[in-house]
């Protein structure tokens, strides 16, 4: 019984290993395609480029008026026969400053302007005093029987309570005579009011009355070899007065020849270059 087991147990191993010897079987169909796998993390965003350079500034648009200001024009009107104007120097001020006074020496602003027709140096005197709100420069001449262009000026709505008009200019067929205002209040005007202004002519007290070509810069002196700037400002004051006071008119070269009479040898002016008081017309009118 014990020998029958074990030849049993030896046909079944034999067994086993021919058939672990046998061939290997066809190759099974390929299995389905996996599932496609998740998509990775995005990468982290690069560096910022470097800024462009700014583009060049717009030009500036127009100053605009504060709605707190009130504002003003103003026109000459030269009355004269033949005494063009130079361009005029144009003022708002509060009370307390002056551009020249009756009796006083006249300022280095008022020679320069009278004497040679430029109102640059007036009107930075006018700026240099606590009291100045607004000023311009008219610029180029105005012709004797003529208006002038309007000029606007701007101030402070709180300033129009006290408020003087300054004008200053030359009559250039003159050695030193100026007309225009002198602190002219011109205060508490309403929206639409206006105020005209009729202007004397003041002698600045600087030079001599002379009425020669070389002592005038007007077109009179022009005519006879002289005029211009060069017959303008000269620093050396050699009128003996030296002091603005009110002009007496121009002497003039008509009668000269005749003792018994007014007249002027070494004037190139005549008869049509006198003038008579008011010599210019001043309208202010508050706008706004």
């Amino acid at each position: 019984m014990k020998n029958s087991i074990i030849k049993l147990s030896t046909l079944l191993l034999l067994s086993a290993l021919i058939v672990a010897c046998g061939d290997d079987g066809d190759t099974g169909p390929a299995g389905p395609q996996g599932a496609a796998g998740m998509d990775g993390a995005d990468g982290m965003d690069g560096a910022d480029g470097a800024d462009g350079a700014d583009g060049a500034d717009g030009a500036d648009g127009a100053d605009g008026v504060n709605g707190n200001s009130a504002v003003y024009t103003v026109q000459i009107t030269n009355l004269t026969h033949a005494q063009p104007f130079a361009p005029a120097a144009v003022i708002l001020h509060e009370s307390g400053f002056y551009s020249f006074m009756d009796g006083q020496p006249a300022s280095m602003g008022i020679e320069v302007m009278a004497e040679g027709g430029d109102p640059s140096m007036v009107i930075d005197e006018a700026m240099n005093s606590t009291d100045f709100l607004d000023a311009q420069n008219s610029g180029g001449i105005l012709p004797p029987s003529s208006m002038g262009d309007v000029m606007t000026l701007v101030v402070p709505e709180l300033d129009a309570d006290d408020l003087r008009l300054t004008i200053t200019t030359m009559l250039v067929n003159t050695n030193d005579a100026f007309t225009g205002l002198n602190a002219a209040n011109v205060s508490d005007m309403a929206v639409g009011d206006s105020k005209t202004f009729m202007t004397v002519t003041w002698d600045a007290g600087t030079e001599a009355n002379t009425e020669t070509a070389a002592t005038m810069p007007g077109p009179a002196a022009g005519a006879a070899g002289g005029g211009g700037a060069a017959a303008g400002y000269d620093p050396t004051r050699d009128d003996l007065a030296d002091a603005v006071r009110l002009h007496t008119g121009v002497t003039t070269s008509a009668n000269a020849t005749d003792p018994s009479r007014e007249g002027l040898a070494t004037s190139v002016l005549g008869e049509a270059h006198r003038f008579d008081n008011p010599t210019s017309r001043v309208v202010i009118t508050r706008t706004r």
